[in-house]
Formats: structure tokens, C-alpha cells, sequence
């Protein structure tokens, strides 16, 4: 009920707006509530500014001064936010790993920002999905490129809105996603399965489906990275990226999702720690490099505001990416970043303190930070009206979200612990996942897997944390009655030293009729067979080809190596490598474990479970492959697999004997003549159900019973009789 009164009130600011005839994503001063004028007119200076900052506490000193992950909010974090009335927090996986701790997080930091006078916290974490996932016992999902895989928008609209219920159940009012950057460089190093595809349509499309699923929960999301991080070679969280494109042409291209999400209504948009020069070349001299630096996108007026304000008729409010990374720190200090970055346009800043945890040492670097940008606002009338302007547009998104107006109360640990990874969450992760698998060959039709009785099966993993997701996904097979009880798995786990095959893994090949291999290539220079995470896959292929052994290709990591492996006889790409916490290898390998307490990623499991026909094959590539030219070890213009490339086939209805034979006697038990016929068909959630049909000998109607393949049998169909 208390859930459903935030729905109903939050609905109810939304359509007051609406009567007034406003747009959904104005954030105006002109706009703003007399609530929010008031708060505004009583704030001092240093309110202001600490209202524009976003704070992370990753770890914190213990007793010892050891920093341990803040998992619960110590004293001297809670007095500095009481102190500071920060305007937003940001979560990490050190925060966030229990449902019960979470929540009492939140609540804590909410308490002690508002104990001498601040306003409720706008709490945040990047919960992208995929590759980026924070809460650690909430549901993982597939991520941006699996989602764009399925073809289904849909999809990507559930994925928000699994998001936006776990984040809402703990207390967490914000996402840093989703991601809706242009993935149209395949050598980008930090994007690459974070973005929906290489089509701005696509992307724009799928962007705004996420955005509206989390809206079912009132989450705020978060557009990322303006004016477009797809287009590059390097990551920002380690130097300073360029982009040598036209105005013209980022409007082509990059800029065509956020213009979409703008349209829809996004509440927050993240700028990119990347050059423009063709838009902006503007320098600013460096007080920490005592040199003249060019504006990244985050410390441009002309990107900020003249772009994204004026010309692209955005309002809502603009966060910078986090500020200790390389792209920043590197050039600039913390002090001069922040105040160019709100000079520039930018609302909120996102950590611009952050690896510190001694509450001196903080407080040290805080006080330079808000000292800078105080003076700037008294000595200059135009920054101090821009900065006010910043605080009213997160003052007015706090109102319309209803968090100035936060009941702790309303947050319970049991809807909490209902709501995070949830079986249906869960379950839809899992069906979502298998819709993204787009299977690439399929020679002779080896898939879906037929295994035999007493089948050996050989998975090949460069990661430990993925051997239970292969294993979870074999198991689920099994469940499902496609793979036999008597199978036999092994898990090897190969490194940069098995270049060559001898000793454990040539006995595990020898051992092996299928060989199930992960390809986790992450760039182009480690495509030639020159790096060990091609050149391992490739030598197992080989090897299978040459002794009659069927060899299976995953590829997790993004799907441009489908093309290097020609002697395996099928290839898919499940768009994720994320792993699990999973132990315990006996249970794993003898079918009893089959998914985990955590979050974990579905992507691999999903792969074996479509290889084995537990889902059928239906996702297509979200991106175009261009063939790789093993000389220099770059892409080419040539294209192998177009966008919307992928082989289809059914999951595999399971008829077996075994179940046949009991469920007809089962029926026959009655003391009436009967005609029994049976059929498998696939179940949507994996596996198959049984549809069973009789009829009395001499009568024309007939019966159904529906089983599936746990009930299927003389115990299980005597409570389904209807005779």
C-alpha cells in the first residue's frame, strides 16, 4: 500500500504539470514550486555548491585507519554528511552487496543529510546492466547489446523496469544509465557492450524503452555519455579521448539518440571527459600542468549550453562523468575541474573527491574544492545566477521524484527482500538472455546439441568465475530432460601458458566428444592469433577438426571475433562474460546447482542453454562485423556479418519414452476403455510441457492434460486426471 501511495503522488506532480501544459522534461526556474523557491531563498552559499556535488564513500577507515568497503555508515561519514548537506550520493559494490544493509543505507545517509537542515539525498549507482551492475543481490540482466540482440525494444523496457523495482525497493531513487552512446568504432575500449548497437535509431530506440521502464518505478535515469563516447579508441578512465568530427556530423550520428531521449522526457543527462576540437577549441590554462589544455566536453560552454541547452532544447539536469578520472585528473586539479565544469553548464558534479578515507584528509580537499568555487560566485554575479540556476533545476527534479518529501517509514525490509532479485526478476533475466543469443554457424545443423547417453563434454574457460556459468547452463539442460542424467562434464580453465596442447588439457581434449569453448577477445590487436585469448580457442577448434570432435565457439566479449574461429562447427555470441560467485564444483558438475544467491551474469549460461536447445535461437546482431586484416591487426571497411545477421531454430521438445510410457498407464488406470495420444512441445520458459489428450473408446471428444517434465509421470498426471 505504501508503495502503491508513492506511485499515486508521484503521478499526481505529473499531472498537474501536464494541466498546466508543461513539458514533462522542463525543469525551468519559471516552472518551479513555491516549495522549491523557498528552499532555494533560504540556502546560503555553501549550500548551493554542496547541492551541486555528488559524494562517494566507497571504503572508509576503520579503528586501525585500514579503509574497509562502507557497507553500513560509520560515524565520521554520517557527520560529514550533516555537516556538508550534500545535494546526492553515489552507491558502488562496496556499498551495496546485502538487500537488509542496502536499505538501511539509505536510510541512514537520508537521516543524517537532513539532521541539521539539508534536503533528501538524490542517491544514485550505476546500474546499467551487463557489464555494469552494482547491487549485489539484485538481478544482473544481460546488458545494452543483448538487449538491442532480442530485436524487441520490449526488452529493454523490462530490463528498466526489473532496475527500477530493485533500486526503489532499497532506496536507491537513481540510475547512471542507461548508456546511449553509438558503439560505430569496434576498437572502442570502454563502450562496446554498454551501448544497444551501432545504429543511433537503435540505440535512441532502445534508450528510450529502458528510460521508460525505470519510470514505472520513479527512478530517475540518466543518459550517457554526451555528446557520444562511441567513436573512440581510447577510455576515459585512463587518458583523454578525441573525437575529430564536424558539428554536422555528430548530428548525423552520436548526438541522434540523446536528441530522442530529450524528446521523450530524460531527467539527466552525463557529459563525456572527451575533445571535440571541431566543436569547441577553446583552451584553458592549467593550474595544475601550468599549460594551456583543451576543453574536454565537460568544461565546454559551447558543448553544455550552447549545444545541448540551446540547440538541442534540453533542460533537465546535466551531471559530469566522475571526476578523478584520467581524462580530468590528469590535466586539471579537482578545484579548477569542478568550478569550469559548473562555469561550463554542468549541474551536478560527480565525485570530484573520492580515494580518500581519513576524515581530515577529506574534509582538507572538500574545503579547497567548495573555497574555489564560493569565491568565483561572490566575485562574479553571472556564475552566481548560473549556479543558483543549477540548484533550482535539482531542487525541482528532487519535488517532481518526490524526494524532498522522502518517508523513510514507507521502506520495509520485507518488500525489500521481495522485490530484489526476485524469482521473477530472475526469470525474466534469464528469458531476456536467451532471446539475445544469435547463433552465427550452425555447420550441419550440430545445434541445438544432441547429447548422448553418457555424452563427455569438455568446457574451456580463460576465467575461474566462469566455469559455474558454463556448468549452470549444462544443468539447466538437464532439468529440462534435453541432456542426459549420465552426461559427464569437465571444466578446464586455460591460461596464456597453454599455447600448446599437452599434459591436463590434452587429456581433457582426448577425454572430450564436445568441446564447449569461451572466446573473450577484447580488442583488435588480440585477434591475429598472436594473443593468447584468440590463439587458445583457436588451437582447440583446430584440434577438434582433426579428431572428429564437435567444438562449440562462445563468444562473450563483443561479437567481433565470431569470424576468427573457420574449423568450428558453431559459433554464437551472447554479448557478456560477467561471471559468479558460484562454488562448490561437485554439485556444479553432478546437475544440482543450476543459479545463484548473487547476481551474477545470464549471458554464458544462456549460451550453453540455447547450444543444448533448452531456447531456440532467434537473436541477431545488434552491430556489424568488419573483417579484421590479420597484418596489421585493424578493421577494415569490408564487412563479414551485417547488422541483423543471426541462424534461427526451435528450442527442442523433449518426448521421451520413459515419461510417455507411465503417463499413458496413469490415464488407462481407470476402469473406462481410453485412447491416449501424446505430443512435447517447447515451453516458453525453456524446457517442454506435455500436451496429453484422450477419449473414452467410441466417443468423439477429446481430453487434455498439460504436464511438464517434472509432473509428467504416473504420480504427477493422477492429480491432473479429469476422468
Amino acid at each position: 500500500m505504501k508503495k502503491t501511495m508513492r506511485k499515486v503522488c508521484a503521478a499526481a506532480i505529473v499531472l498537474v504539470l501536464a494541466l498546466c501544459c508543461l513539458p514533462l522534461n522542463s525543469l525551468k526556474a519559471a516552472e518551479s514550486t513555491s516549495a522549491v523557491r523557498g528552499i532555494l531563498e533560504s540556502m546560503t552559499l555553501r549550500q548551493k555548491i554542496t547541492q551541486c556535488l555528488m559524494v562517494d564513500f566507497r571504503q572508509w577507515n576503520d579503528a586501525e585507519g585500514n579503509p574497509q568497503d562502507m557497507t553500513v555508515l560509520t560515524d565520521e561519514v554520517a557527520e560529514l554528511l550533516a555537516d556538508y548537506q550534500f545535494g546526492s550520493v553515489i552507491l558502488f559494490a562496496n556499498n551495496i552487496k546485502k538487500t537488509e544493509e542496502t536499505l538501511a543505507l539509505t536510510k541512514a545517509m537520508q537521516a543524517a543529510t537532513t539532521s541539521k537542515g539539508g534536503t533528501n539525498l538524490i542517491i544514485a549507482t550505476d546500474q546499467e546492466g551487463g557489464t555494469v551492475y552494482r547491487l549485489g543481490s539484485g538481478t544482473a540482466l544481460p546488458g545494452n547489446m543483448a538487449l538491442a540482440a532480442t530485436g524487441d525494444p520490449e526488452n529493454a523496457k523490462l530490463a528498466g523496469g526489473i532496475i527500477g523495482s530493485e533500486l526503489e525497493a532499497v532506496g536507491i531513487n537513481t540510475t547512471l544509465s542507461p548508456v546511449v552512446d553509438v558503439n560505430n568504432n569496434a576498437n572502442n575500449p570502454v563502450i562496446g557492450l554498454r551501448s544497444f548497437s551501432d545504429d543511433p535509431e537503435v540505440v535512441g530506440e532502445f534508450g528510450t524503452k529502458y528510460i521508460e521502464g525505470l519510470d514505472q518505478y520513479n527512478i530517475i535515469g540518466c543518459a550517457k555519455h554526451f555528446p557520444g563516447h562511441g567513436d573512440t579508441d581510447t577510455d576515459s578512465h585512463y587518458g583523454l579521448p578525441t573525437v575529430k568530427k564536424s558539428l554536422d556530423e555528430l548530428l548525423q550520428c552520436e548526438l541522434k539518440p540523446f536528441q530522442t531521449v530529450i524528446d521523450q522526457g530524460v531527467e539527466m543527462i552525463m557529459t563525456a571527459h572527451i575533445l571535440y576540437p571541431l566543436v569547441d577549441d577553446t583552451t584553458i590554462l592549467s593550474e595544475k600542468t601550468g599549460e594551456e589544455q583543451a576543453r574536454p566536453a565537460t568544461m565546454s560552454e559551447k558543448i553544455l549550453n550552447g549545444l545541448l541547452r540551446e540547440q538541442m532544447g534540453y533542460d533537465g539536469v546535466i551531471i559530469t562523468d566522475a571526476m578523478n578520472m584520467q581524462g580530468i585528473s590528469d590535466f586539471f586539479t579537482m578545484k579548477q575541474a569542478t568550478l569550469e565544469a559548473l562555469k561550463a553548464g554542468a549541474d551536478m558534479i560527480c565525485m570530484p573527491v573520492t580515494g580518500i578515507c581519513d576524515k581530515e584528509q577529506w574534509e582538507t580537499e572538500m574545503e579547497s574544492i567548495i573555497g574555489m568555487v564560493e569565491t568565483e560566485a561572490r566575485s562574479d554575479a553571472a556564475f552566481a545566477e548560473k549556479l543558483d540556476g543549477s540548484v533550482e533545476r535539482i531542487l525541482n527534479l528532487k519535488e517532481k521524484k518526490g524526494i524532498l518529501n522522502y518517508d523513510a517509514a514507507s521502506y520495509t525490509v520485507e518488500q525489500a527482500l521481495a522485490s530484489v532479485g526476485s524469482e521473477e526478476n530472475r526469470q525474466l533475466e534469464r528469458e531476456i538472455a536467451a532471446k539475445a543469443v544469435t547463433v552465427i554457424r550452425n555447420e550441419n545443423d550440430v545445434l541445438p546439441l544432441k547429447a548422448d547417453p553418457g555424452e563427455k563434454i569438455l568446457m574451456l574457460v580463460p576465467n575461474d568465475n566462469e566455469k559455474a556459468q558454463m556448468l549452470m547452463g549444462l544443468n539447466r539442460a538437464r532439468e529440462a530432460g534435453i541432456v542426459p542424467g549420465d552426461a559427464k562434464a569437465w571444466v578446464y580453465r586455460y591460461a596464456e601458458t597453454d599455447y600448446e596442447i599437452a599434459g591436463e588439457l590434452e587429456k581433457a581434449l582426448e577425454w572430450a566428444d564436445t568441446v564447449m569453448v569461451i572466446s573473450e577477445v577484447t580488442r583488435s590487436d588480440r585477434m591475429t592469433y598472436q594473443h593468447w585469448t584468440s590463439a587458445a580457442p583457436k588451437l582447440y577448434t583446430d584440434y577438434c577438426k582433426k579428431n572428429n570432435k564437435t567444438s562449440i565457439v562462445l563468444s562473450t566479449d563483443k561479437p567481433y571475433d565470431v569470424q576468427l574461429y573457420p574449423d568450428a562447427d558453431a559459433i554464437l555470441a551472447v554479448y557478456g562474460k560477467k561471471g559468479s560467485t558460484v562454488s562448490g564444483m561437485p554439485q556444479l558438475i553432478y546437475g544440482e546447482t543450476t543459479e545463484s544467491e548473487d547476481a551474477c551474469g545470464p549471458n554464458i549460461v544462456a549460451g550453453i542453454e540455447v547450444a543444448f536447445g533448452v531456447f531456440g535461437a532467434s537473436g541477431k546482431l545488434p552491430v556489424s562485423v568488419p573483417a579484421l586484416d590479420m597484418e596489421t591487426g585493424t578493421y577494415t571497411s569490408q564487412i563479414v556479418f551485417e547488422k541483423g545477421y543471426g541462424l534461427e531454430y526451435g528450442p527442442v521438445p523433449v518426448e521421451s519414452d520413459e515419461l510417455k510410457a507411465p503417463a499413458i498407464r496413469s490415464l488407462k488406470s481407470g476402469k473406462q476403455k481410453l485412447v491416449v495420444k501424446m505430443k512435447a512441445k517447447p515451453g516458453k520458459n525453456g524446457g517442454a510441457y506435455y500436451r496429453i489428450s484422450y477419449r473414452i473408446a467410441g466417443s468423439e471428444e477429446w481430453t487434455e492434460v498439460t504436464a511438464d517434465a517434472k509432473t509428467c509421470t504416473i504420480s504427477g498426471l493422477e492429480s491432473k486426471k479429469k476422468y
